[in-house]
């Protein structure tokens, strides 16, 4: 946790910029969050008063607040997988949205379906209801969908996938349902409702031809329910790396006790009490043969939560959790605290990053932390003493405080002045070919800025062929040692090295160390010779959603008293996907036993040059998505089919494979 002690030296990090932030006014209150939390955690935080009155959300996930995994199709115990594209993640972070909703004043979202499918157990289409999707994707490949592949696989293509729809009065008086296997190991049809506590995805631009016009109401309706949604908004953090959320609390908030919650969820992690064999996968006729043989069963232990009470008025303050206070539901049925238990590990050196230790202890054991910073606190009825002392320099004053203009000190917050504007910015694709269609590399010069830095903003415009669609840039990453580092910004590590002027891969000179290896006239926070000095060059890989789509991207730097540098922009154009997967041909791969099979992209070949190019081909290939499903399940289930759709399908691959060859590295890297 970082001690008061080192208020001079802060790291250079990513905040979140969250409702009613912006340049710091005279008498506001700045909280910052701190806390480290392990790879693929979903969190949310939040405030409550003294009486436990939920207050306002600080900052949410984007798994949860842009890509709705909590409020979308298909049965909330289906499988998952790397961007799994359906089911209803109801449990993910319960306590945060349970409290949400109901607090005072606050709605509940409309709840989203599957459009028109025989059940909400089935992954595969039994309509035609798909469009393409820029973020979530399916593989047909059993062994890129496990619980040990998450971290070696990628979305290489777009994928089709059913939006769904909201559910209507109709079907809550119909009593639609979805299939759900209980405590007792008994399945039941168990009633969705026409509400949900989790908002929809808001990351669909426009219509496809086959999406439900609700889909075009999912951004506005989130909105409409939960205002500050788009402020909040963050992305999965990295694992193992600090984070800092900043947060301005309104002036309308009065002085006194309040508390920070932090609730924090990672899928498939597993214990002796949750885990596969605990909660399996569902098998029944209400499940179909991809539901049940793809992904993997995801349902491990809840989510922890950690509160941090704390004092709100004119001071400098920092509070500490180390301990979590309890768990939530499973299955998101309620917002219930359930106390910490057996079931739930608490041990970091025996089971690292799982359960409690989802956020990681610091040096000093806290795990979740909240600091206080008071603004104009010179100006307060009894300021403190070193208010208007002399002073040539900002060690003369202490810590929280600067030496302003008439050389007197003042609160750090209340000497004017913002950070320089950023210079050099640039952004070209990335020069590996593999990645360019999705990644390009930021460039751009540490600024001059009178206080520490606290985050650099990124947003990002997407040009379309009709129009402009702005947006945060939520899939920045920066790669560190070779390892993807998601963040809501540009999350600047502080263990990149820097000795004698040498700086590691990611952070490029020229840097200033004395012969120690230490900073001079920089930050430094631990000691061991981190860099991160006006005039440095950042380099960092930017990740978008988009291929072939032009982006305008603009940068600001953000300093410890929230205080904006002016914004400065540059573009850049995502190249074509030169290699990809497509969605499944599922007789043949269930005929051939892997979507991978040489014959299977002789037939995909052929559709897409020969069927995907005409209106013929094209209701074809629909035709054939909403019956092949039933065709694969019943081949794949018999030995003697499968060998005999091989035979028939032969003289059609031959065809295909001399139609359309394959192009030279056409295939390259396809599995995802």
């Amino acid at each position: 946790m970082l001690r008061l002690g080192l208020l001079a030296l802060w790291m250079v990090a990513i905040g979140l910029v969250a409702p009613g932030n912006g340049v710091a006014q005279d008498g506001d209150r700045l909280l910052e969050f701190h806390f480290t939390p392990t790879k693929r955690a979903q969190i949310a935080i939040w405030i409550e008063d003294a009486d436990g009155t939920f207050m306002d959300t600080v900052a949410l996930t984007s798994s949860v607040a842009l890509r709705g995994v909590g409020n979308r199709p298909g049965a909330l115990q289906m499988n998952s997988g790397f961007r799994w594209p359906f089911g209803r993640r109801e449990g993910v972070l319960p306590v945060w949205a349970h409290r949400r909703a109901n607090a005072p004043g606050a709605e509940l979202f409309p709840m989203v379906i599957f459009q028109d499918r025989v059940s909400e157990g089935f992954a595969s289409r039994t309509s035609v209801d798909a469009s393409p999707d820029s973020y979530f994707c399916l593989s047909f490949d059993q062994t890129t969908t496990t619980r040990e592949a998450l971290d070696a696989v990628t979305c290489a293509s777009v994928f089709n996938s059913d939006k769904g729809r909201f559910a209507t009065d109709d079907d809550v008086r119909d009593e639609y349902a979805e299939p759900f296997v209980g405590p007792s190991g008994s399945e039941i049809m168990r009633p969705v409702g026409g509400r949900s506590v989790y908002p929809p995805r808001r990351d669909v631009e426009g219509l496809g031809l086959y999406d439900h016009p609700d889909v075009g109401r999912f951004v506005q309706e989130a909105r409409n329910v939960m205002p500050n949604i788009d402020a909040v908004t963050m992305a999965t953090p990295a694992g193992d790396v600090p984070r800092t959320i900043q947060f301005r609390a309104p002036s309308e908030w009065e002085d006194g006790e309040y508390s920070a919650w932090i609730e924090v969820n990672t899928e498939g992690d597993y214990n002796d009490t949750y885990n596969d064999e605990t909660y399996p996968t569902p098998i029944s006729d209400r499940w179909d043969f991809w539901a049940q043989t793809y992904g993997y069963p995801y349902r491990g232990q809840p989510s922890i939560l950690y509160r941090v009470p704390f004092t709100l008025g004119a001071v400098i303050a920092e509070y500490e959790a180390s301990a979590p206070v309890g768990y939530g539901s499973m299955h998101g049925e309620s917002g219930d605290l359930f106390p910490m238990d057996s079931s739930i590990i608490d041990d970091p050196d025996g089971a690292p990053g799982s359960g409690a230790d989802r956020l990681r202890r610091d040096e000093a054991g806290a795990r979740f932390g909240v600091f206080i910073l008071a603004t104009n606190i010179c100006e307060e009825p009894e300021p403190p003493a070193i208010c208007g002392q002399d002073c040539t320099e900002d060690a003369d004053c202490g810590v929280g405080f600067a030496c302003g203009e008439d050389q007197s000190c003042l609160g750090l917050c209340d000497v004017e002045g913002q950070p320089d504007a950023i210079a050099d910015f640039s952004m070209e694709n990335h020069p590996n070919a593999k990645w360019s269609h999705v990644v390009a590399r930021l460039r751009f010069t540490v600024p001059q800025t009178t206080r520490p830095l606290r985050q650099y903003k990124v947003l990002a415009s997407k040009i379309l062929v009709n129009s402009m669609v702005t947006e945060d840039a939520h899939a920045l990453e920066i790669t560190s040692a070779g390892k993807p580092i998601q963040g809501d910004g540009l999350h600047i590590p502080v263990d990149s090295e820097c000795s004698d002027g040498v700086a590691s891969e990611l952070l490029c000179g020229p840097y200033v160390a004395n012969e120690d290896g230490e900073c001079e006239n920089g930050i430094d926070v631990d000691g061991d010779g981190d860099c991160l000095d006006p005039g440095d060059i950042i380099v960092v890989n930017t990740a978008f959603d988009a291929h072939e789509t032009e982006y305008e991207v603009e940068i600001t730097a953000t300093d410890l008293c929230q205080r904006q540098s002016d914004p400065v922009a540059a573009s850049l154009k995502t190249t074509s996907i030169d290699f990809t997967t497509v969605p499944p041909c599922f007789v043949a791969t269930a005929a051939y036993g892997s979507p991978l099979a040489d014959e299977i992209w002789a037939l995909r070949r052929f559709r897409d040059r020969y069927l995907m190019t005409n209106p013929a081909g094209r209701a074809f290939v629909d035709a054939y998505y909403a019956l092949g499903p039933y065709a694969a399940e019943l081949i794949a289930e018999h030995s003697w089919m499968r060998t005999t759709t091989r035979v028939l399908l032969t003289p059609f691959v031959a065809l295909a494979r001399y139609l359309a060859p394959e192009k030279p590295d056409e295939n390259v890297s396809s599995a995802r």
